[in-house]
């Protein structure tokens, strides 16, 4: 494979991997190879082998005779993933607590604690800083590989672990007064209590996520 092939099947990689995660490309969408092709401007070969490579990761699948498809993972698949995601996020959160609050992790947690006290509540905002909160606790875990096997996760899992938009108030500020327990718990050097919080966090929220997600699916197919 040329220099040229490889850089234009890597821009295609990059690319379709991106709309796969940020949700242009929704479980169960089409990904057809002459459609991508136009549509990034490349030729059909590397986004073919792009394609292929999607398909090793588990975020598309070839079906026999239909066509090649986003992959829509089971509920047995949404399981496991929140199995997986629930060790690694407790582990954060107790290596955050052991190595203390960071600069970025106190921000957040400080936002929280604003639009908590606030009256008027916009759910959005709300949420991407809950999301930014999630990020901060891996950044303060100071553990590398950690964070890598979270992001790889997310790579393979795509949608199951990408931000969903909830619109029940009182979940979301819930989960807001759940990540102000974790953060005091990571800032009063904490490790055990953060780390039990934080796990409580993630296993309080996962039947009505895995729900939702079905539930996206199903009125998409």
């Amino acid at each position: 494979m040329t220099a040229d092939r490889q850089s234009d099947t890597h821009t295609a990689y990059t690319q379709i991997r991106s709309r796969i995660l940020d949700g242009r490309l929704a479980p169960g969408n089409p990904v057809s190879p002459r459609n991508m092709a136009d549509e990034l401007m490349l030729g059909h070969m590397p986004v073919r082998s792009a394609i292929q490579r999607l398909v090793v990761e588990g975020l598309v699948e070839v079906v026999p005779r239909r066509g090649t498809y986003v992959t829509a993972p089971t509920r047995i698949d949404l399981r496991e993933i929140f199995e997986v995601r629930l060790a690694l996020e407790s582990t954060a959160a107790y290596l955050a607590a052991v190595s203390g609050a960071t600069e970025g992790l106190s921000a957040a947690a400080d936002q929280l604690r604003r639009i908590a006290g606030g009256e008027s509540t916009d759910l959005m905002t709300e949420q991407r800083v809950g999301w930014v909160f999630h990020q901060e606790m891996f950044s303060a875990a100071k553990n590398e590989r950690l964070y890598t096997s979270y992001r790889l996760l997310r790579a393979q899992s795509g949608l199951a672990l990408n931000e969903l938009h909830r619109d029940d108030a009182s979940t979301v500020r819930r989960g807001t007064s759940e990540h102000l327990v974790i953060y005091d718990s990571i800032r009063s050097r904490e490790p055990e209590a953060a780390r039990r919080h934080m796990w409580n966090h993630i296993l309080d929220g996962t039947d009505a996520r895995i729900k939702l997600i079905r539930g996206q699916h199903d009125a998409a197919t």
